[in-house]
């Protein structure tokens, strides 16, 4: 015998799986099922398929359940006037159903018709009915978690033009998601175009010589210790710089730690700036000395200002800013007029944009304002790029990956990068720019931003301030699903917005499985919890603690001579 719906067997007798509507309230519908059926139907995320009267069917997920005992219910509550009570207890069993859209013969249509009515029959969808709604988009996130036959696939073009976001408490595998949604788009797309801000360098290994798409990523670090650690752990990086004279004025705040409350100070550079720049805007990308721009800095006679200025030009973590050397050896060339000189420059600089494959930014050891002004610098020349290339009628479409997004784009702080990612969020698409965000303090991201994501991957969140930032976000999905975050196991998620058909449970591909299914490689991502319990047992050996101390100690020569006396630096510049 063979049924289209699931079935269960009962002392010997075959029965169809199947519920009863019996109340509806707007979207929402009670459906009635018996013991046996509520072990099938009655989980949370199952897909149902109600067939009204009107040769209409309507799809609906399972939200929430209400179970009743009759027998105590009628009783008043004195269970203790009963005997034999778990003999002779009756049950009503509930399952809260929410309408998703209408089933038709191209998949779904997420516009309800018609109402559904008591009496009407309800059943679980097949696995091949939910296949293929979930398999017709290009990249595969991971399969339902209700059933772990169907895999979930994203639309590319939904996903990357109404931008997405992936939330998630710290250890909820948000890294895994986006490690997963990386490979699969190189995988899929030979020129995928995807710029990852790695604010801890845990993806670098993606470019190491043991990755099997190292051909499709290129690590971009400061130069420097950061680069050096990279090539030590195998990452052959390319050269990040960002010259200090290609700044905006937020920019140079950021970097000398000028809050807003900063006000003198901040007057008093503004005021050096412009007697560098002079006619031409502050923001305009033209070179100048830094030499020029000290002695236009010690004139104002503002002490703390000169002192910041001095601190952060002889921070070695700000070489690759002011002291960037390919553009400054581009910039001293004599065969080539001044006007190729700054093409070439912005070229280089330009060239994590352009290219094809994953372009990883390597921030990690950065402090977090030499992080803002980088990222701040990158995104405008990347927005600066798709509209003159869209202009021009040739789109470069790109997907710009922000790690721990609430960084540079927090919600009620300031930050150098905030008002460029909020401006690509609300107008990138125009020009194919996608933005990806993904955090682990929702409540923390800007709203802004945050507003204009369209796919949302929400993993598990308990803190409650995060789950109703991400609920408030969530436009198609309940709140009776939304409430089911903190339940998640690690690696679930529900995924909401245009990039799939209907929002789902989504158990979230492993990482390590992903990569080794297509490219049939085994590789580890990074930025793994510490496996205290193994570093313990093992213990820390003398020639490690020996190898630390080099790395924090092993200073270039030039580098060691640091300026004793204030008001000169010439032999600093002179390096």
């Amino acid at each position: 015998m063979s049924f289209m719906y699931r079935v269960y067997e009962v002392l010997g007798v075959v029965k169809e799986v199947r519920g009863k509507v019996i109340r509806v309230f707007g979207d929402i519908v009670s459906v009635a099922v018996d013991d046996e059926t509520l072990h099938i139907m009655g989980i949370r995320g199952t897909y149902v398929k109600i067939k009204t009267g009107k040769n209409r069917d309507l799809l609906g997920i399972v939200s929430n359940l209400n179970l009743l005992d009759e027998l105590y219910r009628q009783s008043s509550g004195r269970i203790s006037i009963l005997e034999s009570y778990s003999e002779i207890s009756l049950t009503r069993n509930e399952i809260i159903v929410s309408l998703l859209g209408s089933l038709t013969d191209n998949g779904i249509d997420r516009k309800i018709d018609t109402i559904p009515s008591p009496g009407d029959d309800v059943y679980p969808l097949t696995t091949d009915e939910l296949s293929r709604i979930f398999s017709r988009g290009d990249i595969r996130i991971g399969s339902l978690t209700t059933n772990a036959n169907v895999e979930v696939k994203l639309d590319i073009n939904e996903l990357a033009t109404k931008h997405a976001a992936i939330l998630a408490m710290t250890g909820a595998g948000k890294s895994n998601a986006l490690g997963v949604l990386l490979i699969q788009i190189l995988k899929r797309f030979d020129h995928a175009r995807i710029l990852l801000i790695d604010t801890h360098s845990e993806y670098v290994i993606l470019g190491g010589e043991k990755s099997p798409i190292r051909d499709k990523t290129i690590v971009y670090a400061p130069v420097g210790k950061f680069k050096q650690i990279l090539e030590k752990d195998g990452v052959n990086a390319l050269s990040l710089e960002t010259p200090y004279w290609m700044l905006t004025l937020e920019e140079w705040y950021s970097l000398l730690g000028l809050t807003p409350q900063a006000t003198r100070q901040r007057r008093s550079f503004r005021e050096a700036l412009r007697n560098i720049k002079g006619e031409r805007r502050l923001n305009d990308p033209i070179y100048f000395d830094l030499r020029e721009l000290y002695s236009a800095i010690r004139s104002t006679g503002n002490e703390e200002l000169i002192e910041k200025f001095e601190d952060a030009i002889n921070t070695e973590e700000y070489e690759f800013i002011f002291y960037p050397k390919e553009t400054t050896e581009i910039l001293k060339r004599d065969d080539i007029s001044s006007e190729e000189k700054i093409k070439m420059v912005f070229k280089k600089i330009s060239e994590p944009i352009i290219r094809d494959g994953l372009k990883i930014i390597a921030l990690g050891g950065l402090s977090a304002d030499v992080q803002n002004s980088v990222v701040s610098m990158l995104l405008r020349t990347l927005f600066r790029i798709a509209v003159e290339a869209k202009l021009a009628g040739h789109p470069i479409p790109a997907i710009i990956a922000v790690e721990e997004a609430h960084i540079y784009a927090p919600k009620d702080m300031y930050a150098t990068a905030k008002q460029i990612i909020e401006r690509i969020a609300k107008e990138g698409r125009k020009f194919g720019i996608g933005l990806l965000l993904v955090s682990q303090r929702p409540r923390e991201l800007s709203e802004t931003a945050l507003a204009q994501c369209g796919t949302l991957i929400a993993l598990k969140t308990v803190n409650p301030s995060d789950q109703k930032h991400i609920q408030n976000s969530l436009e198609d999905v309940t709140s009776m699903i939304t409430s089911s975050l903190p339940g998640l196991g690690r690696g679930e998620a529900i995924i909401s917005g245009p990039s799939v058909p209907v929002p789902c449970v989504v158990k979230v591909d492993l990482f390590d499985e992903a990569i080794e299914r297509e490219f049939n490689e085994r590789l580890g991502l990074g930025g793994k919890d510490i496996d205290f319990r193994e570093e313990w047992m093992n213990g820390l050996k003398d020639e490690v603690i020996e190898e630390i101390f080099k790395r924090i100690y092993s200073v270039k020569r030039d580098e060691r001579e640091r300026i004793k006396s204030k008001g000169s630096l010439d032999e600093f510049f002179n390096r």
